[in-house]
């Protein structure tokens, strides 16, 4: 979910494809998935990056060799298609989706994805899973809001646990004004059990990155991101923020 959106700043075009709440819009240099009108996910005509917050998430899979990603909420699968076209066979990665019809599209949207899909609520998921992940990505959305049992204690909590030793929570957080409201107070669960740290996304982009650290601070966790990530252009720019991150 992108809060441009949400803040009217993208002009809507006439939808291509439509069904109920869902429409995709293909632009010829780039494919949007939309939900309620709100863009769930982008997908570049060339290249994997979108110069918008979902590139944010990839450096969290970098600070492992072979990392185990959750990911929560596929939308049209930008972040899914991201990983699996940058790390290839490297990344073994798992997705929790609550809505059918997104999972649908996004076998059209993206039909590179090479991940483990599986139709769910999230939350639930990471309560009852027996798998360690390296890294868990948050980016469940119903319109401009994450769902409420995302960012109650019981979800932190379960998510320290189904993490490895050494593992990170990603959370795509939208600071429009509901999550304003609830960002202290979700920030303070996220401290009492992780070292979490404030990424700032794209110029302009009212998104950020809560990464969330069982054992790493800031120092090992860019390093090991910088070792692991080739020195392309789109991935200097993800390093540069990531060593500007605040701890919080």
């Amino acid at each position: 979910m992108s809060i441009l959106d949400t803040l009217g700043l993208r002009k809507r075009r006439v939808q291509d494809v439509r069904d109920d709440e869902f429409s995709v819009e293909d632009r010829g240099y780039e494919k949007v998935l939309k939900y309620g009108g709100i863009t769930y996910s982008k997908k570049k005509a060339s290249g994997v990056y979108t110069g918008e917050y979902w590139d944010y998430f990839i450096p969290a899979a970098y600070a492992f060799k072979s990392p185990r990603v959750l990911l929560i909420g596929l939308g049209g699968g930008t972040v899914a298609f991201q990983l699996t076209q940058l790390m290839h066979d490297s990344v073994s990665l798992d997705v929790v989706e609550l809505n059918k019809r997104a999972v649908e599209l996004a076998q059209t949207f993206a039909p590179e994805i090479k991940a483990n899909i599986s139709l769910g609520e999230g939350s639930a998921y990471v309560e009852t899973t027996n798998r360690r992940y390296d890294a868990i990505l948050l980016d469940a959305y119903v319109s401009s809001k994450i769902p409420d049992q995302f960012l109650q204690r019981r979800f932190v909590d379960n998510a320290h646990r189904a993490l490895s030793e050494e593992g990170v929570l990603a959370v795509n957080y939208a600071m429009n004004f509901m999550g304003a409201l609830a960002y202290r107070d979700y920030v303070h669960k996220l401290k009492e059990r992780f070292t979490v740290f404030r990424v700032n996304t794209a110029i302009f982009e009212g998104n950020v990155i809560l990464l969330c650290s069982k054992r790493m601070g800031k120092e090992e966790l860019v390093g090991r991101i910088a070792k692991n990530m080739l020195q392309t252009k789109e991935n200097e720019l993800l390093i540069r923020n990531y060593r500007a991150m605040d701890r919080l």
